[in-house]
C-alpha cells in the first residue's frame, strides 16, 4: 500500500521459532536472532520447554527459511577496520584470497547479493550476533520497508509474519524468560 499502517507490515524468512530473548546491560531486553552455535552468546529460546508440540525440536541455527537476513547494515570506518583486522576470519575487506574464502568473493554463497548487502558476511562468516531491541520505539526503527514489494509475489503467504504479531510473540517469550529466572 502507498501508506502502510503497522498491521500492513510483514516479516519473512523468520518466525518466532528461531528467536530467543536476552537482557543486555545498557540495552535492555532484546530478541536474539538465529546464529551458528559457535557464535551464540546465549538467550532464552522461544521453544524452551517444547512449546511447539515437538519434543525433538531443537533451536534452528542456519535454516535458510528462518535466518531472517537483514536488508542492510551500517558501520563506522573504525568498526569496519575492527571487522577486518580482528573479528572476521580471513578478513572483511578485499582481497578475498585467504584460505577462509572459497575461490573468490564472487563465488562465496553462490554470488548471492545477501552475502554482501544483507549481512550474511557478518553473521555467517564473522559470527556476529544480531539482536532486535524489544523497546517498541527502538523495535520499529530497526525495520526497513521493502519498497519493491516483490516478496509479496514471490514468497508463499505462509512464510509471512505480521510485525505486530511477531513483537507480541517476543513479549510472550520475554515473560516466560523472566518467570524462568525467578525459578
Amino acid at each position: 500500500p502507498p501508506d502502510p499502517q503497522k498491521d500492513d507490515l510483514l516479516l519473512w524468512e523468520t518466525d518466532i521459532s528461531a528467536m530467543g530473548v536476552r537482557h543486555y546491560p545498557g540495552i535492555g531486553w532484546a530478541a536474539a536472532m538465529t546464529v551458528e552455535d559457535r557464535a551464540d552468546v546465549g538467550s532464552y529460546w522461544s521453544g524452551e520447554g517444547h512449546n511447539y508440540n515437538d519434543p525433538g525440536m531443537k533451536r534452528p541455527r542456519r535454516v535458510n527459511s528462518l535466518i531472517g537476513q537483514q536488508a542492510g547494515w551500517m558501520a563506522t570506518r573504525s568498526q569496519i577496520l575492527y571487522f577486518h583486522e580482528h573479528a572476521c576470519p580471513g578478513g572483511f575487506l578485499p582481497p578475498f584470497d585467504g584460505k577462509e574464502w572459497v575461490n573468490d568473493s564472487l563465488q562465496t554463497r553462490n554470488g548471492a547479493v545477501e552475502f554482501w548487502s544483507g549481512g550474511y558476511q557478518l553473521f555467517g562468516k564473522c559470527y556476529f550476533n544480531r539482536i532486535l531491541s524489544l523497546d517498541p520505539k527502538r523495535f520499529s526503527r530497526q525495520l526497513l520497508y521493502h519498497a519493491s514489494n516483490n516478496k509479496q509475489r514471490t514468497v508463499s503467504s505462509g512464510k509471512f509474519v505480521r510485525y505486530t504479531h511477531f513483537l507480541g510473540q517476543l513479549y510472550t517469550v520475554k515473560e516466560r524468560a523472566l518467570r524462568s529466572l525467578m525459578g
